[in-house]
């Protein structure tokens, strides 16, 4: 059997994530749009692919080589669709006429993740032609199917309303070897004969089912996950719907990042207090974590409280606290602390001088009451031998009016004036921020997830303790960036609530279903 992916399509939809690569290599759980196929079809037992590309072919090109070498019995072949700029997908499929006319194949469209079983249900039917269609679902913009009284299809088209619809399409589609050669011929006519370059297999396809000389039956796929990825909504869709995650409710902890995760500035994040609610009515110990050195655990905890998530100190783990163990593990009583009144309280308390004239230590941390003193002493100080802390790496902070300079950026104007960088960096990513609770809990890392709005520090921290992560779309990180980041989270959702919302969470020991979803683009080769 042979199975045919047309790939060439620009995804604009997708931008800016599609300005750097094509929409079927677009990753959906780590692995991109197109390998989620080739691997589907290659474990189904396929022989041979091949593969329409056009828009940065190279990319496609890389991604089949890849998945070749992972199964040398699997030969996988490029096409290119030279004028895919300016044609639809029915060109595409013309550039394989060579190659099927006349031989059975699969064909599906190259931005549509889906259940490697849903080959195995089409490969049963014995129809001339099949159509993969979801019964469980009606979306407007998709390619609906029309049954007649036994069964058959006689109509595909997107114009088929809801009472006469019988089943969505999801851009995959068996042939004969009748069935091919007949719609190679029709694909020919059209082109060359009727000069269209502008049209869409479908439309072809429905000529067929709407003859009675085939047999074009449905092969109901309700129940079994696919996705369509047309734009950012459809691709946090496939994110949700084909993460590994799935079984956050036996987590024995979780740690959730606070700004831009559980909240920004004074407002909790949709869905916030519900999915830490989740958690510990399952069972599970919350921690709240943060960089933010601004402030002291009772803040934290007084502040969450206020916003209706219950928290006691004992539940804050802050950048602070390392910077506090590493003085006390080397002896350190004398720093200079660049910090708000809050932090230099905190530091005080456990017996470190905050302003000591002749330090051991300058402690950078994120001050929000930063003066040109401080900054001047903190200077001075470094330049005359004292070690050179900083408490997070955070660069910015997310508020609702943007982002503005975290400790990170204080800690570069200390840098650029003393031209020294700092011995330590606390917070996250470091993984001792962690560590200590891990013991005292008796925890590896797997049993551990992760919650934050940053791949560069929660991400990376979770990857460090060899936990899971999710990431969330509400602080920092978009998922363009994710796309190109070499930190990948686990998952990927929109807001925290959605860890509720779509299941991930039950608070009842249940694992996510899977969400099925579709979205059908203007243009099949968008």
């Amino acid at each position: 059997m042979n199975a045919a992916i047309l790939a060439a399509g620009v995804g604009s939809r997708l931008r800016p994530i599609t300005v750097e690569r094509p929409k079927c290599c677009v990753s959906v759980d780590g692995t991109s749009i197109l390998s989620h196929q080739l691997r589907a079809y290659a474990d189904a037992g396929f022989d041979q692919a091949y593969v329409v590309a056009g828009y940065m072919a190279d990319a496609v090109r890389a991604e089949c080589e890849a998945v070749g070498a992972e199964h040398p019995e699997f030969e996988v072949t490029v096409r290119e669709n030279p004028a895919f700029a300016n044609t639809d997908n029915l060109y595409s499929l013309y550039q394989l006429q060579a190659d099927l006319d006349g031989e059975p194949f699969v064909l599906s469209n190259g931005d549509v993740v889906f259940d490697p079983a849903i080959l195995e249900r089409l490969a049963e039917d014995a129809a001339d032609a099949a159509i993969a269609c979801d019964s469980s679902t009606y979306t407007g913009e998709a390619m609906k199917v029309q049954l007649d009284e036994a069964g058959r299809v006689t109509h595909l088209s997107k114009e088929i309303d809801r009472n006469r619809a019988a089943a969505v399409g999801i851009d995959v589609y068996r042939f004969s070897p009748a069935a091919s050669a007949t719609l190679f011929d029709r694909i020919e006519r059209t082109i060359e004969v009727d000069g269209e370059y502008l049209d869409w297999t479908e439309r072809v396809i429905d000529e067929l089912a709407s003859e009675t000389a085939y047999d074009v039956e449905p092969v109901d796929v309700a129940g079994h996950p696919w996705v369509e990825v047309d734009d950012h909504e459809d691709l946090l869709a496939a994110d949700r719907t084909f993460s590994s995650i799935r079984d956050l409710d036996e987590k024995e902890a979780v740690f959730f990042d606070l700004d831009g995760t559980l909240y920004v500035d004074e407002a909790l994040t949709p869905g916030a207090a519900e999915a830490v609610a989740a958690f510990r009515f399952g069972g599970a110990d919350v921690y709240f974590l943060s960089n933010n050195s601004s402030a002291w655990k009772t803040d934290y905890a007084a502040k969450l409280d206020s916003l209706g998530i219950p928290a006691e100190p004992s539940d804050v783990v802050l950048s602070t606290d390392g910077v506090i163990d590493y003085l006390h593990e080397r002896g350190m009583d004398s720093t200079y602390v660049v910090g708000t009144t809050a932090m230099r309280e905190a530091i005080t308390e456990r017996d470190i001088e905050v302003t000591a004239p002749d330090p051991d230590a300058v402690v950078v941390g994120f001050d929000t009451e930063l003066d040109y003193e401080k900054v001047r002493e903190a200077t001075l100080a470094i330049r005359d031998g004292a070690e050179f802390l900083l408490a997070h790496p955070d660069l910015v902070c997310p508020t609702a009016r943007g982002f503005v300079p975290d400790c990170g950026s204080i800690g570069k104007l200390v840098a650029a004036a003393t031209g020294r960088e700092p011995t330590e960096t606390f917070g996250k990513p470091n993984e001792a921020m962690l560590e200590g609770v891990l013991r005292e809990q008796g925890l590896r890392g797997d049993e551990t997830v992760v919650v934050g709005d940053r791949l560069e520090t929660e991400v990376e921290l979770a990857n460090r303790l060899g936990a899971d992560s999710v990431c969330v779309l509400t602080g920092a990180t978009d998922r363009a960036t994710i796309e190109s980041a070499s930190v990948r989270p686990s998952l990927v959702v929109e807001t925290v609530g959605d860890l509720v919302a779509q299941g991930f969470v039950t608070g009842g020991g249940h694992s996510p279903s899977g969400t099925v979803g579709s979205e059908q683009s203007s243009t099949a080769e968008d």
